[in-house]
Formats: C-alpha cells, structure tokens, sequence
C-alpha cells in the first residue's frame, strides 16, 4: 500500500518563512497516512504550528514542535495555548441537513473568532483559544451527535506519539 497524504489547503496562519512537514498518523490509527503540516520557524530550530491538526492527536495550533531530519513530527516541546474541536459529518447526509449543521458550526466558531480549517467537505477542525468560550459550541455539536448527523472529539482526548 502506498502512502496517502491529508493537507491543509488553506492553513490558519499564513507568514513568509513557513515550514511543510509530515506527522505520520500510524500512532493514532491510521497506518500508511501522513498529514501534512504548517510550521513557522524559531530562530531555536523549533517550529510553532500554524495549521490546526485534523487528525493527530495532542497537538493544536501555536504549539511549539521539534522534527527530525526527514521533516516528520517528532514532540510537541510546549502547548501555545489551544485546543482543536474536530468533527466529522455522516456521509449521506440530506442536502439541507448538511448545510444547516456547517452552517451552525461556521457561524458559532465566527462568532467566537476560532480558526477552522475544513479536509474536504465533511472534516472540520476548529481551534479555541484557551480564553475561548467553547461552551455553544460544544452543545451544539453534542445535540449534533446525538441526531447522528456527526460525531466530535478533542484532539487532546490522546496525547501527540510520535512513529517508531
């Protein structure tokens, strides 16, 4: 099996001396897939995310990391003071059922000024700030679940493993 990547199209932060790189998702369950990466340099030789992680686990927007010589995520080094909210909407969804929830969702994260990003049409990471008020939100995406209409999580429901 050859391997697949999952990118950021459109990465929260944008700065003249960004860094790509991969993180390898084996650890977390997803074996032969990389995600790709937004980093901005410190003069240190660490790196501050500048996208927010769709699918690893313990690392969010600002966090400090370290790579190694091939460019993949080794540690997170210190927290920049994020979490990442991630949903994913059931496939086959009524068009207007889906429109409403993205629609609930993109309104609820504007209206708190959190970052998103979207993987695809059906994958959304939000970034909240630590001082965010997460609360509307998290109910609605709760009542959202509960519908059937997607399921959530935090990304730091694990902590970040690097691959062996």
């Amino acid at each position: 099996m050859s391997p697949k990547y999952v990118v950021h199209d459109e990465p929260a932060v944008r700065t003249e001396s960004q860094r790509i790189a991969m993180a390898d998702l084996g650890p977390f369950g997803f074996p032969e897939l990389f995600e790709q990466i937004w980093l901005g340099r410190r003069e240190d030789g660490l790196f501050v995310m500048q996208c927010v992680p769709f699918r690893i686990y313990g690392l969010n927007l600002f966090d400090v990391v370290g790579l190694d010589a091939d460019d993949m995520l080794v540690e997170v080094v210190s927290k920049g003071g994020h979490r990442t909210l991630r949903a994913l909407f059931g496939a086959g969804l009524a068009p207007e059922v889906f429109e409403a929830v993205t629609s609930g969702i993109a309104a609820l994260a504007r209206s708190q000024g959190f970052a998103t990003e979207w993987s695809g049409d059906r994958h959304v990471a939000i970034s909240v700030p630590e001082d965010g008020d997460s609360g509307p939100l998290e109910e609605f995406v709760r009542e959202q679940e509960e519908a059937g209409t997607l399921y959530w999580e935090w990304s730091d429901a694990r902590p970040f493993e690097a691959s062996r």
